[in-house]
């Protein structure tokens, strides 16, 4: 075990120690939390949402400051959605702008939580999750949507390597059928 000269003098050591004898502090490396595991599980998953609720957050707290979605909104959900995702949160927020008359507290952001894993193959990721809006809008209750990760590139503002391709429910608040079947 390497001791530092502090951690030397209080076992005994004193200040005759020699400099020399004692093992250089060995740095820690950083771990990167949202490279991929060799098992997906809940509790990745689950960092890589709350990092993705975060990103999308600040997304949110950018059009509410600038009462639009601006050039720079749509290329940072472009980092954290594709396809229709993309399209329907965009869309989702311009209606959102739309509505809001006035100005109130800058909102916070959505908590998810893994309910469950519904498939996790050939790189994609189909969760059922329970949604608190409540920081975010204010509306109190939690909520069952689907949430659907696929690989994608880390581009700021999403530090992980994935992107949301589906997020939400189906007519009647149902889970989409065969979401990760295109991806095979």
């Amino acid at each position: 075990m390497a001791m530092g000269l502090g951690m030397a003098a209080a076992c005994g050591g004193g200040s005759d120690v020699p400099s020399a004898t004692l093992a250089p502090v060995p740095t820690t490396t950083s771990v990167d939390p949202y490279a991929v595991p060799a098992v997906v599980d809940e509790a990745y998953v689950n960092r890589v949402l709350a990092a993705l609720d975060a990103a999308v957050g600040d997304v949110v707290r950018l059009v509410v400051r600038e009462r639009a979605v601006t050039p720079e909104a749509v290329t940072r959900l472009e980092a954290i959605y594709d396809g229709e995702a993309l399209d329907l949160t965009t869309r989702l927020l311009r209606e959102s702008i739309a509505r809001r008359a006035a100005r109130g507290p800058e909102p916070g952001d959505v908590r998810t939580s893994v309910r469950r894993l519904l498939s996790v193959a050939n790189g994609c990721v189909f969760a059922e999750v329970e949604r608190d809006y409540s920081a975010a809008s204010g509306l109190e209750g939690r909520h069952t949507e689907w949430v659907v990760l696929t690989p994608g590139q880390r581009v700021d503002p999403n530090p992980t390597p994935w992107v949301v391709i589906y997020d939400g429910f189906e007519e009647g608040f149902s889970a989409p059928e065969g979401p990760c079947d295109a991806q095979a």
